[in-house]
């Protein structure tokens, strides 16, 4: 059989299964909201109490039976030691003889505690219902009076934080609110008295089918009853989790299609992941000669976390605002890579030198007290003029060492940090924000509280749902990335493109070339400046000392996942590697926790990802010198 039959063939199967999982997930929806759902609910949901009733009638069970051989034993005349013998003996026989599921739940009438429970569940989701009303209304009152809602680490924690710490910080969807003021109303306390009602009708069936229950222990069941039967914020598949963690599927009749009425959404997901996978394997060839190998398998990856997310019921809206903020955090530092490519000295690793002058024009805004959009504009223009110091003398020593530029902008943006972690110890700056309150030398991370911390995160965003757009992060990244394709189609522009197409070539034309890589070094420092200081104005600190080390590195990374090489770059390849890229970090870290808590999956991904698709990049570029 030919190559394409069997392509062919593969996408057809998979389609298949794709569409049979998504008519199974839509059936299965359909039933959540119908009289099928409700039924296997209320079904799991008694279940799901009795057992839990039963384990309380066990240790009443217990109970009666030790009280019983202790008053045994007394009759007996039996000594002390006699009666704790038979007490345990007695308490350990019946424990063993008893269990959580006494009854024979087919033989047993459960006509009346279904009836109980279902009146108990509806007064506990109108409990529930107003209560989550409640608390909105408070938390809009507390925002309109301007008083803090938002629980917040305090300010001189922040320095001790590690890098793992404050990227998980960032990581969160939303802030935690505090609700700490708050009480319940009138109408909360009426509606929880109404259920206490119906629990009472509850526990007087249950004492029915379990005669060792007492007032006791139906009182301490309350809660557990309570908890089981509903929760704030409850849909379908939370409510059948919880009922079926205490083997409530028992209950339902036709388990079957009560686990796809409870995974339909995830049949979709999964359905709706395995269409994509059939188009690409039908269309590989064109796929992969128009995006090639990296961007798919990325592309893929990245799909494939979505699904995962929503199979693991977390929240992609929430997600994918974490994305996009990462992805204009790191898109300027992406861009500077841009200018180095395009002038000749290829991946700019000795971006460091850039990210340090920007470094120093943020703690000189925070030195002097300037905050706000003025502190931000001065910290960039100090920073872009120490980096295009830097990036002129860093040019100097790449026009000297042409052919190997790879090797020493590397060595370079390793040597800058090393050398920095030295000065950071013993720069003249005064501001107790800055330096250690003890000793000598500056803070590993400072916060951007008081300067222009989240300034251009906060201008005019909005929320779609839990999708949070930081629509002024996002028209800064346009607006550098328009004014770096402005310059690269101007003459001097087209001149460093040249020189790093061909240098030869370009020297032939009477081109300059070392004074294009000259430019095209220093404006890929000086945005190297820029782009950190909006990485730090989003992450909400500054990270000195070795905190520099690798961004080289990951920016080098998204600009080659976009679909760069060492010779050849577009804008695009910026937007859609820091998309790619950041994308996958921000979706695998939550994805990798649900799936192996406790692990370092994200972490080792990300190591994976960064370096692995520089190492595919230098085997495309063959190792060439542009000399």
């Amino acid at each position: 059989m030919k190559k394409k039959g069997v392509k062919v063939i593969a996408s057809a199967a998979i389609l298949v299964l794709a569409l049979v999982l998504i008519v199974m997930g839509a059936v299965g929806m359909s039933q959540r909201s119908g009289a099928n759902g409700t039924a296997y609910l209320a079904a799991m949901r008694d279940r799901a109490v009795l057992v839990a009733t039963g384990e309380g009638a066990v240790e009443s069970y217990v109970k009666i039976a030790g009280d019983k051989a202790r008053a045994e034993a007394k009759a007996a005349g039996g000594g002390m030691s006699a009666i704790r013998e038979a007490v345990a003996k007695a308490e350990e026989e019946a424990r063993n003889n008893s269990s959580a599921t006494m009854l024979d739940y087919d033989a047993v009438d459960l006509t009346g505690i279904n009836a109980a429970l279902t009146e108990l569940n509806v007064a506990l989701d109108a409990y529930y219902a107003e209560k989550t009303a409640a608390e909105a209304a408070y938390v809009a009152e507390m925002e309109a009076s301007g008083a803090v809602v938002a629980e917040e680490a305090p300010a001189e924690d922040t320095s001790e934080l590690s890098e793992a710490d404050l990227d998980a910080a960032m990581m969160e969807e939303e802030p935690a609110v505090d609700l700490s003021g708050f009480v319940a109303t009138e109408e909360m306390n009426a509606l929880m008295a109404a259920a206490d009602e119906k629990y009472a009708v509850v526990g007087a069936e249950l004492i029915k089918l379990y005669e060792a229950l007492d007032e006791s222990a139906l009182e301490t069941l309350k809660g557990t009853i309570y908890d089981i039967v509903a929760q704030q914020g409850d849909d379908f598949a939370s409510r059948f989790d919880r009922y079926n963690s205490r083997n409530g599927i028992a209950a339902v009749s036709n388990a079957t299609m009560a686990k796809v009425a409870r995974y339909g959404d995830d049949m979709i997901y999964i359905g709706a992941g395995l269409v994509v996978l059939s188009l690409v394997v039908l269309f590989y060839g064109t796929i992969i000669k128009a995006l090639g190998m990296p961007r798919l398998i990325i592309g893929m990856f990245f799909i494939l976390l979505c699904i995962v997310a929503l199979i693991c019921d977390l929240s992609l809206p929430g997600l994918m605002s974490s994305t996009l903020v990462r992805m204009g955090m790191n898109s300027i530092l992406v861009l500077a890579m841009v200018p180095g490519i395009q002038c000749g000295i290829g991946l700019n690793l000795g971006l460091p030198i850039g990210i340090v002058g920007g470094l120093i024009g943020g703690l000189m805004a925070i030195e002097y007290q300037i905050g706000g959009w003025m502190g931000f504009l001065f910290a960039s223009v100090v920073g872009m003029i120490i980096a295009a110091i830097c990036g002129w003398l860093y040019a100097k020593l790449l026009n000297r060492l042409k052919g190997s530029e790879m090797s020493v902008t590397t060595y370079v943006g390793f040597s800058i940090v090393s050398l920095m972690c030295i000065a950071w110890l013993v720069l003249p700056f005064e501001s107790l924000e800055l330096r250690w309150p003890l000793g000598t030398g500056l803070r590993n991370t400072i916060g951007m509280e008081s300067s222009f911390g989240h300034i251009l995160d906060n201008f005019l965003s909005f929320s779609i749902g839990k999708l949070r757009v930081p629509t002024g992060l996002l028209l800064f990244m346009v607006l550098c990335c328009f004014l770096v394709w402005l310059f690269m189609r101007s003459k001097t522009g087209i001149a460093m493109r040249a020189v790093g197409t061909n240098q030869r070539f370009a020297e032939a034309t009477g081109t300059n070339v070392d004074r294009m890589r000259t430019i095209g070094t220093m404006i890929s420092t000086m945005l190297g400046a820029l782009g950190i200081l909006v990485y730090s104005q989003s992450y909400g600190f500054m990270q000195l000392y070795t905190a520099p080390r690798q961004m080289g590195f990951v920016a080098a990374s998204a600009i080659l996942i976009g679909g760069a090489s060492t010779s050849r770059c577009k804008i695009s390849h910026v937007l859609i590697g820091t998309f790619l890229f950041q994308g996958v970090l921000t979706l695998g870290m939550p994805v990798a926790n649900a799936l192996v808590p406790q692990s370092t999956i994200s972490e080792t991904m990300r190591i994976l990802i960064s370096n692995g698709i520089i190492l595919y990049a230098l085997t495309k570029s063959g190792g060439e010198s542009r000399a």
